[in-house]
């Protein structure tokens, strides 16, 4: 059963009272009176105001739109010039020989322009947006990438020794400043893409609430103002007719930057770039490669295949004769690394060549070679396409290590000493390649050292 309810307090004097002991006031009701009274005066006077400012505006509108030259009223629209014009300006001199539209006639083909251009804007943000996903895709990608490759290389360091820990900081520095340069390369790429789409939103916004105009002289006024000079931006050109209107796209020299993230050697060849780096002088490389026996005279290869130089002469006949040969392998897929072992030889020539046999004993081979030669009287020259660019190093190597990189069409020439790059370049042929060495010229027996393909076989543990 319910609780009866206490007595309740009187907010003056604080003494309990029940219901029986309220009374009626009068002077409390006349001032409760005088105060709604007052309150419903000040909403008339806020809903009075508010008409006021709309028939103001309105009154404003119909002003502008009456011929501040002629005090007529708007009524036509000149299509040559893009403007609302009275039936006075029609016959006079400025618009002699120009084309009238009346104001309803002209406001729906302009409308229906506008139409098209906001057709047009809808499907190329639509692609910006898609693009923008993408964009954000990739980069996920590249930093889910970059933790996989962290962890790896983590792995990997933990079957070296102790010593070998402060190699793995440096190669982890070298991770993270290259997802830096990737990611904001792909980022500002994606900022392009996103202020084109702002852009076009933007554009987009303004036109559909243009078409919510329903007045014609109120969207023509605007379309004089706004309209048509935003739309003319975005034709190819300005003299097409309606029915043949074309729109520059924004979207068309935008494309989203793939995951590009990649360490080199020391992502596929890790622990022997490492190794190689630790013990400063390796005869070892992980695969094994055999050079073609030409059957040139002058050109001997070892019975193994690893190794070629010139042959000894009698006299100095052909002593500018330079053969080379390639290897049996070729290479279309995947990364490979070779040390080719030139100690002190004063001419020689590292690098590989791309095609079939036949095609590389076409007199353009030149352009399907990367070569690093030693020139006796040049220094370090590199060959690419015919064209030849001279190398500055102070460093005159043992051993030369060459890095082909099928899946991005690049090679890379190491110093197989210290593992210094010595120079990288892309190319552009999908033929298979092939290792091609040249011993050098003979120089009367100076230079008859053979080139040496480095192998080693890893023991098993």
């Amino acid at each position: 059963m319910q609780a009866s309810l206490a007595p309740s307090a009187c907010p003056e004097c604080k003494r309990p009272y029940n219901k029986e002991d309220l009374k009626s006031s009068r002077l409390l009701r006349n001032m409760t009176s005088t105060v709604r009274e007052h309150l419903a005066e000040l909403k008339l006077d806020k809903s009075t105001s508010k008409e006021r400012e709309e028939t103001l505006g309105h009154s404003e509108m119909e002003r502008m739109l009456m011929c501040s030259e002629h005090d007529e009223k708007l009524k036509l629209f000149c299509e040559t010039d893009q403007k609302l014009v009275c039936v006075i300006c029609r016959d006079g001199d400025k618009h002699k020989g120009h084309v009238f539209k009346p104001v309803k006639e002209a406001s729906q083909i302009n409308k229906g322009e506008l139409k098209n251009a906001l057709g047009f804007l809808a499907k190329e943000n639509g692609q910006l947006d898609y693009m923008i996903q993408q964009q954000t895709t990739e980069i996920t990608k590249t930093e889910e990438k970059s933790k996989t490759l962290s962890a790896q290389i983590s792995a990997q360091f933990e079957e070296m020794h102790q010593f070998l820990r402060h190699k793995e900081d440096e190669v982890k520095k070298q991770l993270e400043k290259e997802e830096k340069k990737v990611i904001e390369f792909m980022q500002n790429n994606q900022a392009v893409i996103n202020r084109r789409f702002m852009e076009n939103k933007e554009k987009e916004i303004i036109l559909q609430s243009a078409l919510e105009i329903e007045q014609p002289d109120h969207f023509l006024q605007w379309w004089n103002e706004k309209g048509f000079p935003m739309t003319k931006n975005m034709k190819q050109k300005a003299d097409m007719t309606p029915s043949d209107i074309k729109y520059m796209s924004r979207v068309k020299d935008l494309s989203v930057l793939p995951d590009s993230l990649f360490l080199g050697p020391h992502e596929t060849h890790l622990q022997f770039f490492v190794w190689k780096e630790m013990l400063g002088s390796i005869k070892a490389v992980p695969e094994s490669l055999t050079l073609k026996n030409s059957r040139e005279s002058y050109l001997k290869v070892s019975p193994g295949g690893a190794r070629i130089r010139q042959a000894d002469r009698a006299t100095g006949m052909y002593k500018d004769f330079n053969p080379g040969t390639v290897s049996e392998e070729n290479f279309q897929a995947g990364q490979h690394y070779w040390e080719i072992e030139v100690r002190g030889k004063q001419d020689w020539t590292v690098g590989v060549k791309m095609g079939t046999e036949k095609q590389l004993s076409a007199a353009k081979s030149a352009e399907s070679e990367i070569l690093l030669h030693l020139k006796h009287s040049k220094g370090y020259v590199l060959s690419c396409e015919g064209k030849d660019t001279t190398l500055n190093t102070r460093d005159k190597p043992q051993k030369i290590g060459l890095y082909l990189d099928c899946e991005r069409n690049q090679v890379s020439f190491y110093n197989g000493d210290n593992m210094s790059r010595l120079a990288q370049i892309n190319y552009k042929s999908m033929h298979p390649c092939c290792l091609t060495l040249v011993p050098g010229l003979y120089l009367d027996g100076k230079n008859s050292d053979p080139l040496t393909v480095c192998s080693y076989e890893f023991s098993k543990h």
